[in-house]
């Protein structure tokens, strides 16, 4: 059996305000920057292209947050924080519209429910590795969800 597994990275984007980057995409509405990372191209290489061919902005990953997994089409979405170093706002064929938001107000913008799940767990601020999986057959469904204190957890004597 071939397995055909791809792979996503995508980041919540501060800047000095605290404001959280969003991009309104054609196909999902607003929703954090990411997309496929390409072969040969390692995680941080691929975070900060999409970024930048979304949104114009030049980032530096700053944490981990978590992967979540689409069981049903094998793909992978690994999500990270990120601040904002330097570029201009500035739209794409993946982005509409571009902007710094208060998260309170981003939280209110995404509604596609994947979309919305992965942004809460990027704004809880915890020192928690998400990781659930997930399908669409009647809607978003979560199959699986489990979270990881980051490190080595209880301590090895």
């Amino acid at each position: 059996m071939e397995h055909t597994h791809k792979v996503s990275v995508a980041a919540l984007v501060t800047n000095e305000k605290g404001e959280v980057l969003l991009v309104n995409s054609p196909w999902r509405g607003w929703e954090y920057p990411g997309g496929l990372i390409e072969p040969g191209e390692s995680f941080e290489a691929a975070l900060k292209r999409e970024v930048r061919e979304e949104s114009g902005v030049e980032i530096e990953i700053t944490g981990f947050v978590g992967i979540c997994k689409n069981v049903a089409r094998d793909i992978v979405n690994i999500d990270f924080t990120a601040r904002y170093t330097s570029g201009e706002l500035t739209t794409s064929e993946e982005s509409t519209e571009v902007g710094w938001f208060a998260p309170e107000k981003a939280l209110e913008m995404i509604t596609f429910p994947l979309t919305k799940k992965r942004l809460i767990n990027m704004l809880s601020g915890d020192k928690t590795v998400h990781l659930f999986g997930f399908r669409y057959e009647n809607g978003f469904e979560t199959v699986e969800e489990l979270e990881y204190p980051v490190g080595k957890g209880e301590e090895i004597c």
